[in-house]
């Protein structure tokens, strides 16, 4: 039985998808099983097969990683998607957070960490290279004044608390729903409350909010 992670790559330069393929032959836990170049030729692609993980690039000629990111999140749930770009600025990785990556590399990582990159976003955690982790922390000290000074973790429940760590975890409502033994709908009522006493407007927020309380870190 095949128990490796089936992957698919899509980035518009040959030579990136190129050198991705050249570092996973033989690789018998990542199998790159597809290449696209085109957003539209990987969305077609989807409707046949989905992977496990797709690795993703933001700068493309047609829909942008980020727009891709959003469709797939919301057609296909169980796919992770970890981002690989050469734009890691601040916006670029929060933008694609709010989108649903579950993970962020520059493409000047290593072939050992993108490997493990992608067997953690598979099992539904979330990963972040060591510089992008580095620029979500200084954006989280910038706007630390967003959350009230005076509020602090034990404002949450330990229910709100452990659904904030699951949230900043990478989990899906409905993956929440059945690790905690209660409803979709419960799991939504619990998030917009959290949200609400935070004063956050994103999921990005509650998560950049749990690390800064301790909640859940990035490693």
């Amino acid at each position: 039985m095949d128990t490796s992670i089936t992957v698919f790559a899509l980035d518009d330069h040959p030579i990136v998808l190129d050198g991705l393929s050249a570092m996973f032959i033989g690789n018998t836990s990542v199998n790159l099983a597809a290449t696209f170049n085109h957003s539209h030729a990987l969305l077609d692609k989807l409707k046949i097969e989905q992977p496990n993980v797709l690795l993703l690039d933001i700068t493309l000629p047609e829909l942008s990683g980020i727009e891709v990111c959003k469709i797939l999140t919301e057609e296909y749930p169980r796919l992770s998607v970890l981002m690989l770009s050469a734009k890691t600025d601040e916006y670029t990785i929060t933008e694609s957070i709010k989108a649903g990556a579950k993970g962020f590399l520059p493409k000047n990582a290593p072939k050992d960490e993108i490997e493990k990159a992608i067997k953690r976003v598979q099992a539904g955690k979330m990963y972040f290279g060591e510089g992008i982790n580095d620029t979500i922390f200084k954006g989280y000290v910038k706007n630390l004044t967003t959350y009230p000074k005076n509020l602090p973790s034990m404002a949450l429940s330990e229910r709100e608390k452990e659904i904030i760590k699951l949230f900043a975890d990478g989990l899906l409502y409905k993956e929440i729903a059945d690790r905690l033994s209660i409803s979709i709908k419960t799991v939504e009522a619990h998030k917009a409350k959290i949200m609400k006493k935070i004063e956050a407007k994103s999921t990005a927020a509650l998560v950049k909010y749990a690390i800064k309380e301790g909640i859940t870190s990035l490693d």
